[in-house]
């Protein structure tokens, strides 16, 4: 089955919140445009650029199968790119599609600036993540880490009261 038909069976089957996942390579707009609109709470795009889950998979393959399908894994949409698609399609429904979902934005999210810049440019409630930069502090001990995040946090109220993206 396509994933979306499948994602519409567990829908009817649970009848609880769902949060759909994208995992390292970006939503094209159709898809985004049909994900959208099946009643979900939220939608994490993982946007190329970030861990890339399919060259994981390929890493556990065959050796003759990396170099099959590797151009494939490389291919995907950045989180620029995901807003820019969002945002065309709630200008085409009027409005209506961006108030009944959340958007957590990652997939190549460096630091403070790059989540605020697109959170400010998608038209919707959104929050961001940086999955990779986290683990890289989380790996040297608790108070780095704390340290970092309170960085980012910081960094990330000061840009919301002295900047404004265009």
């Amino acid at each position: 089955y396509p994933p979306i038909d499948t994602l519409k069976r567990l829908i009817d089957v649970l009848k609880i919140n769902i949060i759909v996942k994208e995992v390292g390579q970006g939503f094209g707009k159709q898809s985004l445009k049909e994900l959208i609109q099946l009643p979900i709470q939220a939608v994490e795009f993982a946007a190329h650029g970030g861990t890339n889950f399919s060259k994981l998979e390929l890493l556990r393959n065959q050796t003759e199968k990396q170099g099959l399908y590797d151009s494939i894994a490389n291919i995907g949409h950045s989180a620029t790119e995901m807003v820019s698609f969002l945002n065309d399609i709630f200008e085409e429904n009027n409005g209506t599609l961006q108030q009944e979902k959340e958007f957590i934005i990652s997939g190549g999210i460096k630091n403070f600036l790059d989540g605020y810049y697109l959170m400010s440019k998608l038209h919707a409630n959104s929050i961001y993540g940086q999955a990779s930069t986290l683990l890289k502090y989380a790996e040297q001990n608790y108070d780095t880490l704390h340290q970092y995040l309170d960085a980012q946090i910081e960094g990330l109220k000061l840009a919301q009261a002295f900047l404004k993206v265009k």
